[in-house]
């Protein structure tokens, strides 16, 4: 690639090029989602009768949210990290407008186009709500509202933690924690679903036939990003489960990727660039290993622990499926 046609595309497509390029042709998680890949990933969460997450993380953050927010010194700000259409906040954004009177709300998410979108109409829906959104990674936009002076309850929830590579999870948490103040608190959204079958149907039952909706919209992403020819009926959708035991500090993973399922060329138009896929070869959807990881409540806290958090609060559903953890920078090393 010739530097005239390097300067056609920004640093973070960049990154989605080395990506498909290296031995273990993969993309970024967050490349998945952007505006409408956001809108068919929330209407796929919401009305799945196999994927349960959102509905075990909407109906413990109903249940639990005054214990959460009872956690905060009050005025308090709200920091969101992958906050997309906001769906499963509007309980805590209630509970601390009850709280406190008026509330600002920092939404964090890839998408800046939705998430400005989300924004406008959760303005709309609550008058006491002030919503500043933050286009971007989750890093930079907690590290744009660090210097704030009000206290900040920072919600990671949808098991995005999960998505982050299974090496950096402990750095990524203990990056967090490098910019929470002793009063600020971090709440993240953890699946503990660990059964074989029920995940692999879950996870299979988006796409019967053929690439699910959010697949195809991945590949008409890349498509048009790149000026691309990437045909989706040559590629299966797979996925499989590496499961950890429960008392190890590793979690057990969802492992997704699409599958060539004959060899072919993709021609990337606007780079001048071509990359083989003999057949069978995979294109991970995740940067790491895990596409998803699922944590047992020993995991959870052997992740706090390393991570130079403690604890605050733990609640999980009946069926041990789901859990929030309320975690607080441990007193020693709080900025």
């Amino acid at each position: 690639m010739g530097s005239s046609q390097n300067d056609v595309i920004s640093a973070q497509l960049k990154h989605v090029v080395s990506s498909l390029t290296s031995d273990r042709k993969h993309v970024p998680h967050w490349y998945l989602y952007d505006t409408r890949g956001s809108e068919v990933f929330e209407q796929t969460v919401r009305t799945s009768s196999s994927y349960t997450v959102w509905k075990h993380e909407h109906a413990l953050l109903r249940s639990h949210v005054t214990d959460i927010v009872s956690q905060m010194p009050s005025p308090a700000m709200l920091v969101e990290l992958g906050s997309g259409a906001s769906s499963k906040t509007r309980p805590v954004i209630e509970a601390m407008i009850k709280r406190q009177g008026v509330l600002t709300y920092v939404p964090v998410d890839i998408a800046k186009d939705y998430i400005e979108q989300v924004s406008r109409e959760l303005e709309r829906e609550y008058s006491a709500l002030t919503v500043e959104p933050f286009g971007g990674l989750f890093m930079d936009g907690l590290r744009h509202v660090a210097g704030r002076p009000e206290p900040k309850l920072v919600l990671f929830l949808g098991n995005s933690l999960g998505n982050v590579p299974i090496d950096e999870q402990v750095a990524m948490v203990n990056e967090v924690r490098g910019h929470l103040s002793a009063g600020d608190r971090l709440v993240l959204g953890l699946d503990m679903n660990a059964d074989r079958k029920a995940l692999l149907k879950g996870y299979r039952a988006e796409n019967p036939r053929g690439l699910s909706p959010f697949l195809n919209n991945f590949i008409d992403r890349l498509n048009k990003d790149f000026d691309g020819d990437m045909d989706k009926t040559k590629f299966e959708d797979t996925v499989d489960f590496v499961q950890s035991p429960a008392e190890g500090d590793t979690p057990s993973y969802i492992r997704k990727y699409l599958k060539s399922s004959e060899s072919q060329r993709v021609h990337l138009g606007k780079l001048g660039l071509t990359v083989n896929f003999p057949a069978g070869e995979k294109l991970y959807l995740s940067e790491g290993p895990n596409y998803s990881c699922k944590f047992s409540q020993h995991q959870v806290r052997r992740l706090a622990e390393k991570s130079g958090v403690t604890v605050k609060g733990f609640w999980a559903n009946e069926e041990a499926k789901f859990c929030l953890v309320c975690l607080a920078p441990n007193e020693d090393i709080a900025a």
